[in-house]
């Protein structure tokens, strides 16, 4: 099961007394567990039929001893169990047995971060419950994520907007949230939300960045190239990530020139080369910066640097920096780096 699929059956009242969440998306498994709780226990109940324990500071036996208790003043008890994979002390087997027999009037639920698909403790939950891995969303999923937090506070939004918010924010799901609260708390009892409300709002740092460092590449300018790089690192963005944007972005320009140049209408690009239609006017002005044959060498360097970056124990910053020095043309800043990779 999936992480659509499930929030689907919660909704539906499907539920099943035993769960386990694990995952390097923590924010989805947080809301998947605040959406199960709130069909499972009355808000009246919940100091009675809620448990909330943490792997690192409790033991099987404790949570089989809060799983096997009955609720009281309600049909069903929640037993929440956060960093399962952090528990040190012994007992598993014995939490294996009440997973192969369940509580019926209890839900169970399991969360942790790096759980072993071929664990015993995995495989006997599976048999008898539920097992979701939550990774982070595609685009499209991610898409129809942010319509339904939209929906659900009242709000509509159109797909520019929509498309436009995913660009520059990306699929980081809680700043995605942040962001819409403040969109919420702008547009107050206007409730449709346009592409130009989440330009006021929401701070452009992805696709801004991107595109002034490709941009800084086509006027040669190494130094404000440099200085893009080191504030997208100082943003969080990981030089694995960064390499991936980059390469894609002279793929995108790479396909806009050609279409161009083959004549395809200005509507037809983005369609074609597979971007949203408001990014069109920013890649015909970073096409127009190169001619074909230096827009490919261009490319062809980018994957080079990606192959590498993926395969080589040299420093990825460093291998960026030289990227960049390579696709500006400084000779000499290139061979002072070739002297260190």
């Amino acid at each position: 099961m999936n992480y659509i699929e499930l929030i689907k059956n919660i909704e539906k009242g499907w539920l099943n007394p035993l769960y386990l969440f694990y995952g390097d998306e923590g924010f989805l498994i947080d809301e998947a567990v605040k959406k199960m709780v709130s069909v499972i226990v009355e808000p009246s109940n919940k100091d009675f039929n809620l448990e909330i324990l943490r792997g690192s500071e409790t033991s099987y036996a404790e949570i089989i001893n809060k799983a096997q208790t009955l609720p009281f003043m309600g049909e069903r008890r929640a037993v929440i169990v956060k960093g399962i994979d952090e528990i040190k002390v012994s007992g598993v087997e014995r939490l294996m047995e009440y997973c192969s027999n369940p509580s019926p009037t209890t839900t169970l639920i399991l969360t942790g971060h790096k759980i072993d698909g071929r664990d015993k403790l995995h495989t006997t939950i599976s048999k008898n419950g539920v097992v979701v891995q939550f990774k982070p969303l595609y685009e499209k999923d991610t898409a129809g994520w942010v319509m339904r937090i939209v929906k659900g506070e009242g709000y509509g939004i159109d797909n520019d907007a929509k498309d436009y918010l995913i660009s520059i924010v990306g699929n980081n799901l809680q700043r995605l949230k942040n962001e819409l609260e403040k969109v919420f708390t702008y547009k107050g009892s206007n409730k449709d939300i346009k592409i130009d409300d989440i330009k006021l709002l929401v701070e452009d740092t992805k696709i801004e960045s991107i595109f002034a460092f490709t941009d800084s590449i086509g006027s040669k300018n190494i130094n404000k190239a440099l200085r893009l790089l080191e504030k997208m690192i100082s943003q969080g963005e990981m030089p694995e990530k960064i390499i991936s944007m980059i390469t894609r972005q002279f793929r995108l320009i790479l396909l806009t020139k050609v279409y161009r140049e083959r004549g395809a209408a200005s509507s037809e690009i983005p369609a074609k080369a597979g971007f949203a239609p408001f990014l069109l006017e920013g890649y015909l002005k970073q096409a127009a910066k190169y001619n074909l044959i230096e827009l490919k060498d261009s490319f062809y360097k980018v994957q080079m640097a990606d192959v590498k970056i993926k395969s080589s124990d040299i420093s990825k910053r460093m291998i960026i920096e030289k990227l960049i020095f390579e696709l500006c043309s400084v000779s000499f800043y290139t061979n002072r780096v070739n002297q260190l990779v």
